[in-house]
């Protein structure tokens, strides 16, 4: 009776130390068209740094898709290879653990709520390529404390820093002409 008492206390202790597997292209799902590639999933028990490739299959990735990485919070790294132009709408929506990611110079179009709860993110450089920074972009960034907008940017979405708590400056160029509420 003690072992079997002793055995049933100490299981859950067991899976809580079991390791998440490492995240890598085994995560993620993609479609692709006409030789390019877009990421539309990522498994979301996926842990780790994340180096997504520039080519998958023989095919240059070249876009983000909408949701794409929503809710893969055990991603504290993810670096996006030169060659994708587009982030899609929440793509990386409530990737609480998500404390860096690396976006490409030639990335021209980030979606509406990119970035929308990435609590940990706490500081991003905007390529200069980007024209435009969306709505709801970095709503609820609680400890982005960084960002660089770059004089590509001509306008700047509704709410796109609304309770970004630990913003506590923010250089806007003059480039931007337009700001939502």
């Amino acid at each position: 009776m003690r072992c079997a008492l002793l055995a049933a206390v100490s299981l859950p202790f067991v899976f809580t130390a079991l390791p998440l597997h490492a995240a890598d292209l085994s995560d993620l799902t993609w479609t692709t068209t006409d030789d390019q590639v877009t990421i539309t999933a990522c498994d979301r028990g996926a842990a780790g740094e994340l180096v997504i490739p520039d080519t998958i299959e023989g095919n240059a990735v070249t876009s983000i898709g909408n949701r794409a990485f929503r809710g893969c919070d055990s991603l504290p790294s993810i670096a996006i290879p030169e060659g994708v132009t587009s982030i899609g709408d929440i793509a990386f929506h409530s990737c609480t653990g998500l404390t860096s990611i690396t976006i490409p110079d030639g990335l021209t179009s980030i979606g509406e709520g990119a970035f929308y709860k990435c609590t940990s993110l706490t500081s991003i450089t905007i390529p200069d390529s980007v024209t435009s920074i969306g709505m709801i972009t970095f709503l609820e960034c609680a400890n982005l404390t960084s960002i660089t907008i770059p004089d590509s940017v001509t306008s700047i979405g509704d709410y796109a820093f609304l309770s970004c708590t630990s913003l506590t400056s923010i250089t806007i160029p003059d480039s931007v002409t337009s700001i939502g509420e």
